[in-house]
């Protein structure tokens, strides 16, 4: 569906075959309140959601801050957190790279076919919905706004 906007995201077999990368699902150009509107969300999420503290090896599952995470991250440069959501199976892992990109990986080999990409387009909408933005997959790499996308979603 790369390029259509008002229709839910389709699968198609050849974005998803398993080449050894990952999938990245984001959300470009973000500020603190778009990372509130998310995590505000997270109580809706199509899944069980944990955020993990590296250093302390911590998990946290209610009422998770977006400020108090990225603060921590500022404040102390060895610290790294990564935010899992589960749907149907389908692990869909944030690592806090740059406020100004909510990035979300996913592993492709979890999706074979129309029934296993339901938990990508419940996903994506959610994100979308939530953050009120458009959402992008693409190919694991670093630059999203220069890369082609596989799906393109907005509310």
């Amino acid at each position: 569906m790369a390029g259509q906007y008002g229709a839910e995201p389709a699968y198609r077999k050849e974005d998803f075959v398993a080449d050894g990368a990952l999938r990245d699902l984001c959300v470009l150009d973000t500020t603190i309140e778009d990372w509130r509107r998310m995590f505000d969300a997270l109580r809706t999420a199509p899944g069980p959601h944990v955020l993990t503290w590296s250093l302390s090896d911590t998990t946290e599952t209610d009422a998770l801050d977006a400020s108090a995470v990225w603060s921590r991250l500022e404040q102390d440069p060895e610290e790294s957190a990564s935010l899992a959501v589960d749907v149907d199976g389908v692990w869909f892992t944030c690592y806090f790279f740059d406020i100004e990109e909510i990035e979300f990986t996913f592993d492709p080999s979890d999706v074979v076919d129309e029934a296993t990409f339901a938990p990508v387009r419940a996903f994506v909408t959610w994100l979308g919905m939530s953050v009120g933005r458009e959402v992008i997959v693409t190919m694991e790499g670093t630059d999203h706004a220069a890369m082609p996308a596989l799906i393109r979603w907005r509310p």
